[in-house]
């Protein structure tokens, strides 16, 4: 029996050091970096300035990149905010059902009154006054009706009727090695001119525009937002306590050309730990991290500041642009276990929090 209660003994205390060489090597788990900073895709081509206010002279312009260009018929799906082919309506074709090949192409184009057909069958589809283009593609089985702006419409045979498609855009994206994903918005710039495509699942914007003999696509550049600004000595941390900047957070500023209104407001996020600095429409955050205090740009400010290309870094004004925010860090098995580990921790803590109360109560109550 002892020697049944020693082994007994020996295996709870091996299993209890076991357990406790586990549990620090799970704590001991490094945080999970962010390795993609958040990035700022410009709409329009815009300044990139020197300190963000506009007074200050441009360092360089931003610039979209292009990628292919596409036939004008696109314009249709453009102009109706509508990517993928998708049947408009359909038309018996009444006398003209038993013609084939060249015969049924000549009475399309020159017996069929396009104008009034799309007018009738069609809420917000006009072809103008001028006479559309009817091309065949497949004699006597479909054909690509064009109107003056060059917008495109599929006509194909079916039966003894003509079913009339909006393109698909979709495809010729993806034949020219660009895939849009289904989460899509399309906006006109300008009538029958520019368009933009924002694809929200991919994070991309593309500007599409109307040029002498086709449309050009091109997609808007995407800039790395440069967060962190400078770092300063923990000895500032004093002032911050106080609501204040300390004279080296302010030369800090200074020295990193972002000029400083004299209302700026400082106020703790949490104790001893994060501090945000107002002023004005730009916001920035303050954190002890590595015994020093490094100063971040929030992105919620007016301007944000970017990295153009290797040698330009500037500021430009955030309404310009959309944030992109890279997508969360995939954590380690290790990391998911130090994750739990702290969260049983804390749940114990609350149970003995409890029991303590429940104790203290009835020991009163004994009383």
């Amino acid at each position: 029996m002892k020697a049944l209660l020693k082994s007994m003994t020996f295996i709870i205390i091996f299993v209890v050091f076991v357990g406790f060489g586990v549990s620090v090597y799970v704590l001991q788990a490094p945080p999970v970096e962010q390795t993609k900073v958040p990035k700022l895709q410009i709409h329009t081509r815009t300044a990139v300035r020197g300190r963000p206010v506009v007074t200050s002279k441009p360092l360089a312009y931003t610039k979209d990149v292009y990628r292919f260009n596409l036939d004008r018929q696109y314009i249709s799906n453009l102009n109706n905010d509508k990517l993928e082919r998708e049947l408009l309506f359909s038309a018996a074709l009444t006398h003209r059902a038993k013609l084939k090949g060249a015969a049924l192409d000549n009475a399309l184009r020159t017996e069929t009154d396009w104008q009034k057909m799309f007018a009738n069958m069609t809420d917000n589809i006009r072809l103008g006054p001028s006479t559309p283009i009817l091309e065949a593609l497949l004699s006597g089985e479909e054909w690509l009706l064009k109107n003056a702006t060059g917008a495109g419409y599929i006509v194909v045979k079916t039966g003894n009727q003509i079913d009339i498609y909006l393109p698909d855009l979709k495809e010729a994206f993806s034949t020219n090695k660009t895939e849009l994903s289904t989460d899509l918005e399309v906006s006109t710039r300008q009538t029958n001119k520019q368009w933009f495509i924002k694809d929200k699942k991919y994070g991309q914007t593309y500007r599409i525009t109307n040029g002498k003999e086709n449309l050009i696509v091109y997609q808007q550049s995407k800039y790395e937002i440069l967060t962190l600004l400078f770092e300063v000595d923990l000895a500032a941390q004093a002032s911050l306590a106080k609501g204040k900047l300390s004279q080296e957070l302010s030369q800090g500023f200074k020295i990193a050309k972002i000029p400083l209104a004299g209302r700026a407001e400082v106020s703790t996020i949490e104790e001893g730990v994060s501090w945000q600095v107002t002023d004005l429409s730009m916001t920035y955050n303050i954190r002890s991290e590595d015994d020093r205090l490094k100063v971040y740009l929030d992105l919620e400010s007016r301007w944000l500041r970017i990295k153009a290309d290797d040698n330009i870094i500037g500021w430009v004004q955030s309404e310009r642009g959309t944030i992109f925010q890279p997508p969360p860090p995939i954590p380690s098995s290790r990391q998911l276990a130090k994750k739990r580990l702290l969260a049983l921790i804390e749940t114990l803590k609350e149970k003995v929090g409890i029991l303590n109360e429940e104790n203290k109560t009835q020991d009163t109550a004994s009383r």
